[in-house]
């Protein structure tokens, strides 16, 4: 039986603590400037205080520290840690977001961000 695609992906998928600022958001005159907690090539989770309910879809830009472009996609909350009851308590209060359209160019440059050194896999 062969792979599917989400095992394949999920098991080359890393993800890395990081600090990138995130923008945008669901209403594109209302300006989101929360930071990330850990990003893969999936999505990143975003330390915030203003949730949005599970399956809200937006925009979200942000720049890699020592790249020059910027990335930009849509993006889904995928699940939210809230403070009165979180689902991971390691983490602060915030959303994990999935990219939906994250272009082949722009997963390789979260890739590459992931693998230089110095930076720490969680999984």
């Amino acid at each position: 039986m062969s792979p599917t695609v989400a095992n394949v992906e999920r098991a080359i998928s890393h993800r890395i603590n990081t600090r990138i600022a995130i923008f945008d958001g669901p209403y594109q005159k209302r300006l989101l400037l929360n930071y990330s907690v850990n990003l893969s090539d999936g999505g990143v989770f975003i330390e915030t205080a203003d949730l949005l309910p599970v399956d809200t879809m937006f925009a979200v830009k942000f720049k890699l520290p020592g790249f020059d472009s910027i990335i930009s996609c849509q993006a889904r909350v995928a699940w939210t840690n809230e403070p009165a009851l979180p689902k991971k308590p390691n983490l602060p209060s915030g959303m994990g977001l999935s990219f939906l359209d994250l272009s082949l160019k722009d997963m390789h440059a979260i890739r590459s961000h992931i693998s230089r050194g110095g930076l720490v896999p969680t999984w």
